[in-house]
């Protein structure tokens, strides 16, 4: 059983009250009061890989959590100023315009050793969460696209990238966080995953990001890719949260 109080009171000091943190179901959050400020604890599997992007995030001035320290067994992280970007916030576009230009410095982060075509190959060995019919439609198009994008020289990707993840005070940025679905691939993935908030936040975003070439049908394909990896992670965490990415991939397969 996971002790928050025993694991970081040696990193932050003497933890005032430790509260959980609804999340994804795989994981365990806790909000960590002390007297020296608010920490996160987050225990996981990826926790390992969300320091890193984190710390390398930083690295190229974008404001990444900033990690305490971390194992492959938890993190702790510095809680950032602001609060999430709502989707009616006056300051919308103006925040969205400063993610896209901090995700542009996320995208030259390389990584020449990842193998995108091979993640996304093992995605497509996970079709048994779908029905059939959705499977089969998934069989007849989806590999063809994955071989067409397999050679693409892979960047850092945040892997979630909405606006639940995104922290703002008044018109400034002042934090992208939960990096828990980092990995390296096609920077388009990221933009495929924000383009599901719709087409005025994906303007939004790419004025700060720049002109990219994204055919919609790579975004749609990646929209299919992105909802069958959270389906997955849902199945294999005993989640519930399933019939909106089975609402998306049958959406976007067409």
């Amino acid at each position: 059983m996971l002790d928050p109080i025993a694991l970081a009171t040696p990193h932050v000091g003497p933890v005032v009250r430790a509260t959980p943190v609804n999340g994804f179901v795989g994981n365990q959050t806790f909000r960590l009061e002390t007297h020296a400020g608010v920490y996160y604890l987050k225990a996981g599997s990826t926790v390992a890989e969300e320091a890193d992007a984190c710390q390398r995030a930083r690295s190229v001035g974008v404001p990444a959590p900033e990690v305490v320290t971390s194992s492959a067994e938890y993190l702790i992280m510095r809680e950032l100023p602001g609060r999430p970007l709502a989707a009616d916030s006056p300051d919308l576009r103006a925040v969205l315009r400063m993610v896209g230009e901090g995700v542009r410095r996320v995208h030259t982060v390389a990584d020449p050793s990842a193998a995108w075509g091979d993640r996304l190959r093992g995605v497509l060995d996970g079709l048994d969460v779908l029905p059939d019919g959705l499977a089969a439609r998934v069989r007849a198009v989806v590999p063809e696209f994955v071989e067409s994008v397999a050679g693409v020289r892979p960047a850092l990707l945040h892997g979630d990238l909405h606006l639940r993840h995104v922290y703002a005070e008044d018109a400034e940025l002042t934090g992208i966080l939960d990096w828990g679905d980092a990995t390296y691939g096609d920077p388009l993935f990221d933009l495929a995953r924000l383009s599901m908030a719709g087409p005025d936040v994906t303007a939004a975003f790419l004025a700060g990001y720049g002109e990219v070439d994204a055919p919609p049908r790579t975004l749609s394909m990646y929209r299919v890719l992105w909802s069958l990896i959270a389906l997955q992670a849902e199945h294999a965490a005993g989640g519930d949260w399933i019939q909106p990415h089975l609402d998306t991939i049958a959406r976007e397969i067409g």
